[in-house]
C-alpha cells in the first residue's frame, strides 16, 4: 500500500502545497509509503527546501489520453477500477491498494478521479469547497456525498464546521498544521518596520497603509510588502518585523498570520475565519473584516503604544508566540496524523 497525494505543479509560495509535502513526509517517516503526485514530470517545489519523495502522473489526469482512457475503460467495464498510471518510480499505477488524497479545488468531478481506489478528500479552504459548481438545483453531483470517499481531511476548526453543516453525515478527520520552530520564532531586537504578505488582499491593504502615512505615523516606519520570495527569507522578515498586517479573507487556516505570531510580531487584522482559532485578542489585534477604519485605528495603536511602552507590545507578542509555539508544534502535528486508522488502513504515527 501506499498513499499519494494529489499536488497542484506550482512553485509558488502557497501554504497548502507546502501542507501536502509536510503530510507525506510524516507518513514516510512512520513507515507508511507516501508520495507527493505530481503530472508534470521532474517538477518538484523549491520555494522551501525539501527532500519529499515524488511520484509522476504518467499523463495529466484530466487530459484527453486520460479521458479517452478513462472512457474506454467505462465502455468496456462499468463498475470497473480506474486506476492512474504512474511514470517511473517503483509502481507502475495508483491502484486498489493504495489511498489517493485529492484536493477540495478539483471540485464536484473530484470523485471521479481514481475511482475504485481508495480516496480522501484534502480540504484546506471551506471556501472552494464549491469552486466549478453551479446553481442548477437540479444537479446533485457530490462528491462529498460519494460513498467511495472514504473521508475528508481538515486543517481547522472553520473548515470542519462548515463542511459538517453542507454535509451533516460527513465523516472529517481534523489534523494540525505545524508552524515550523526553527524558522518562525521570536527575533531581537525588533525594527520599525510593518511587514505583510503583497498578495494578500492588495487592495486593502494599500488603503491602510496610505491611511497610516497621511496622518504621519509611517516617517520612522519601513513597510515591507513580500511575495514569491523562499519562506527563510519571509521568516527572516517577520522575525525582524514589529508589526505584521493580516490582510487574508475567506482562509481556511492563514497560515502568514500564525507564522508572524511565533515571530512574535504584533498581528494586527482579518482572522480570514480559518485563523479565528488563533487569532485571540489577548495576543493579536483582531478586526473585522472590510473595516478599513478599524483596521488603520489599530496599527495606529500598536505605534503609539510602542513609542510610550515597547515592553508592553513586545510583551503581547511573545504571549502569541508561545501560545503557537505550543498549539501549533511539529509534535502535534505527528500526533494527529491517525486518519489512516479509521478508514480501515495500516496503523499510523502511534
Amino acid at each position: 500500500m501506499a498513499v499519494y497525494f494529489l499536488c497542484p505543479d506550482s512553485d509558488h509560495p502557497t501554504g497548502g502545497i507546502k501542507v501536502i509535502y509536510r503530510h507525506v513526509d510524516i507518513l514516510n517517516h512512520h513507515g507508511v509509503t507516501s508520495r507527493v503526485l505530481h503530472q508534470k514530470k521532474g517538477f518538484r517545489c523549491t520555494w522551501f527546501e525539501n527532500d519529499t519523495a515524488i511520484a509522476y502522473t504518467r499523463f495529466p489526469l484530466g487530459s484527453l489520453l486520460s479521458r479517452a482512457r478513462n472512457k474506454i475503460r467505462g465502455t468496456l467495464d462499468p463498475d470497473g477500477i480506474r486506476t492512474i498510471p504512474l511514470a517511473g518510480g517503483s509502481s507502475s499505477e495508483i491502484g486498489p491498494s493504495d489511498i489517493l488524497v485529492i484536493p477540495e479545488t478539483r471540485g464536484p468531478d473530484l470523485a471521479d478521479i481514481g475511482r475504485g481506489i481508495p480516496r480522501v478528500i484534502l480540504n484546506q479552504n471551506a471556501f472552494l469547497t464549491f469552486k466549478h459548481f453551479s446553481f442548477d438545483t437540479n444537479n446533485r453531483k457530490n462528491p462529498y456525498a460519494d460513498p467511495t470517499v472514504r473521508a475528508v481531511l481538515v486543517n481547522s476548526e472553520h473548515v470542519e464546521q462548515y463542511l459538517h453543516h453542507a454535509f451533516p453525515r460527513l465523516v472529517t478527520h481534523r489534523f494540525y498544521l505545524s508552524i515550523d520552530p526553527k524558522l518562525f520564532f521570536p527575533g531581537a531586537p525588533k525594527k520599525k518596520r510593518i511587514c505583510l504578505s503583497r498578495i494578500k488582499n492588495p487592495v486593502d491593504a494599500l488603503q491602510v497603509i496610505n491611511i497610516l502615512k497621511f496622518r504621519g505615523l509611517l516617517a520612522h516606519y519601513e513597510v515591507v510588502p513580500f511575495i514569491n520570495i523562499p519562506q527563510d527569507r519571509v521568516a527572516m522578515i517577520m522575525r525582524e518585523s514589529l508589526i505584521f498586517l493580516s490582510l487574508g479573507n475567506r482562509e481556511g487556516f492563514g497560515l502568514p498570520a500564525a507564522e508572524a505570531m511565533a515571530c512574535g510580531c504584533a498581528v494586527v487584522g482579518y482572522h480570514g475565519w480559518g485563523g479565528r482559532e488563533f487569532f485571540k485578542s489577548e495576543f493579536s489585534y483582531p478586526v473585522a473584516d472590510g473595516d478599513i477604519i478599524g483596521f488603520a485605528r489599530h496599527v495606529e495603536e500598536v505605534i503609539k503604544r510602542y513609542d510610550c511602552d515597547p515592553e508592553a507590545v513586545l510583551e503581547k507578542g511573545r504571549r502569541a508566540a508561545e501560545f503557537i509555539r505550543q498549539t501549533y508544534s511539529p509534535e502535534r502535528e505527528e500526533r494527529e496524523q491517525r486518519w489512516l486508522d479509521s478508514i480501515g488502513q495500516k496503523k499510523c504515527c502511534r
